[in-house]
């Protein structure tokens, strides 16, 4: 599945798109895994709190198949190019609101998106996606000044975050929505069990600049427990047609488990001191 040049646009000018019904034959079995994932690593058996995983689709070898189905794939590459890399990614029961925030924050140098699966059917006030649209370009004062981490609606603007003007992505389970890290996103009124996916993926790395952008981007999202992007089962599974998404940042992590133990030392002697 390749984009319009109209969807291409779209995402570049508004830093969202949704794509509806692009995995509606596939959401039985992906549903189906997002279900034994979560039993087999104790998600979260209620789904009363928050909770993730991280990576997730790295715990199925059948989802780890996501990155190279031909929707998804043919998504990414419309949006990043052929040789997209693949950063890992988060699964998630979703209790109560999310507030304002963005997933990171890069200029022009460089570009990361989120692509989001939502397995429940979700409307602006039962948990959707909202996006304010252009907030994920550099220069606008919305995305640099106000709003930091959804804390300062009120004072900034005299609105609570729900009534921040927005673009909700209501969605039913096989849909896809797709955001630039930068994007001002967030959820109001959902139920105490939304469930949710994503893959994280980034433009292939050609110059110096945006080389030490991914370097920083691994040592910044991968997690202390997980000193690799990707499992063991990820990487051993995959053919070469994965192993495009996946060779830059395996030939870019090393840093991190070494930047890792220099945080955990730097702690320890914090609290010793």
């Amino acid at each position: 599945m390749k984009l319009t040049q109209q969807q291409k646009d779209f995402f570049d000018t508004f830093g969202f798109l949704h794509v509806k019904g692009a995995l509606k034959n596939e959401i039985g079995w992906i549903t189906e895994e997002f279900e034994t994932v979560n039993r087999t690593c104790v998600l979260n058996s209620d789904g009363t709190k928050k909770a993730a995983i991280v990576p997730f689709i790295d715990q199925s070898e059948k989802l780890c198949t996501l990155l190279e189905h031909p929707v998804v794939e043919g998504v990414a590459e419309s949006l990043l190019g052929e040789d997209f890399n693949y950063l890992a990614g988060d699964g998630r029961y979703y209790s109560g609101d999310s507030g304002w925030h963005s997933d990171g924050w890069w200029d022009t140098t460089s570009k990361f998106m989120k692509m989001a699966f939502y397995l429940d059917p979700l409307t602006r006030d039962t948990g959707a996606l909202r996006v304010v649209p252009g907030s994920h370009i550099v220069a606008d004062q919305f995305s640099t000044n106000r709003g930091n981490g959804g804390k300062n609606w009120n004072s900034d603007f005299g609105v609570h975050g729900r009534d921040i003007p927005a673009s909700a992505l209501e969605t039913q389970p096989g849909d896809l929505a797709i955001f630039n890290h930068n994007t001002k996103h967030a959820s109001f009124g959902g139920n105490s069990k939304r469930r949710m996916f994503t893959l994280n993926l980034g433009a292939h790395a050609t110059t110096p600049a945006q080389l030490e952008h991914l370097k920083y981007y691994l040592g910044a999202h991968i997690p202390p427990w997980a000193p690799r992007t990707h499992t063991e089962l990820m990487r051993s599974t995959a053919n070469e047609r994965r192993m495009r998404h996946l060779r830059q940042v395996i030939e870019n992590e090393g840093h991190v488990a070494e930047l890792h133990e220099k945080k955990k030392k730097q702690k320890a002697q914090t609290v010793n001191a």
